[in-house]
């Protein structure tokens, strides 16, 4: 078990977050530019011609710097279930002639599920809540193995997951896409607080787990975020 995934270290992170503490504490330990350090390790993985999906890609920051790292060969599938954001991707990402944007989130299987809208200006923090009819508006879900099944999605050399607590249900409908060694990398960020919320705070160790059972190395570039790369790559 990681640090990371500690019982105490996730219970510390929770009350943390309740006072409001951990980005003051993240950026004191691991420096300001920690996301950027994780950015740049992920995209360090990734190839020209490669298939990369970006799940929950919000307005596109990443879904642009994918497009250019994979070149015309390659292709990149951004993955955003909010309206409001997906119009907002929908024009950010206009002149990208390898990217195909998807309106829906993933998830464990298909279907509908409530979602919820983020107030931050960006709507970074719009999520997924994991319950169908629980209020807020409903939005399709589908899962990894659906799609790649029908031949609506190739399957991915690369994922990148940031799905506000979702990320465990977006693993686990990859069902045996995981195994396959065309997968060569996943980057994701953990929400422990919003998985704390859900009542899954182990699902960190459980993300874990499952990736080295799939045959991942993983990593923490910092606290919030793992890079996982296939044994052998």
């Amino acid at each position: 078990m990681s640090w990371q995934t500690n019982t105490m270290v996730v219970v510390a992170r929770n009350v943390g977050r309740t006072l409001g503490l951990n980005r003051w504490i993240a950026s004191y330990f691991q420096g300001s530019g920690y996301e950027t350090r994780y950015d740049n390790s992920f995209s360090s993985t990734l190839n020209l011609g490669d298939c990369v999906w970006d799940v929950g890609a919000n307005i596109g920051y990443y879904t642009r710097l994918f497009s250019q790292r994979v070149g015309g060969n390659g292709s990149v599938f951004a993955f955003e279930p909010s309206p409001v954001n997906f119009a907002r991707l929908t024009e950010s990402c206009a002149d990208l002639y390898n990217t195909t944007l998807i309106q829906f989130a993933l998830g464990r299987e298909n279907g509908k599920l409530s979602f919820q809208q983020g107030i931050d200006e960006l709507g970074a923090t719009s999520r997924v809540t994991g319950s169908a009819g629980g209020g807020g508006q409903m939005v399709d879900v589908r899962s990894a193995i659906s799609l790649i099944a029908q031949g609506e999605v190739p399957p991915p050399n690369a994922i990148k997951i940031d799905v506000e607590g979702f990320e465990y249900e977006v693993l686990e409908g990859l069902a045996d896409t995981l195994a396959s060694s065309i997968l060569h990398a996943i980057g994701i960020e953990v929400h422990f607080g919003v998985l704390n919320e859900r009542g899954m705070a182990q699902a960190p160790q459980q993300i874990v787990e499952l990736l080295h059972k799939n045959g991942f190395t993983v990593a923490w570039p910092d606290s919030s975020h793992i890079l996982a790369i296939r044994n052998n790559f």
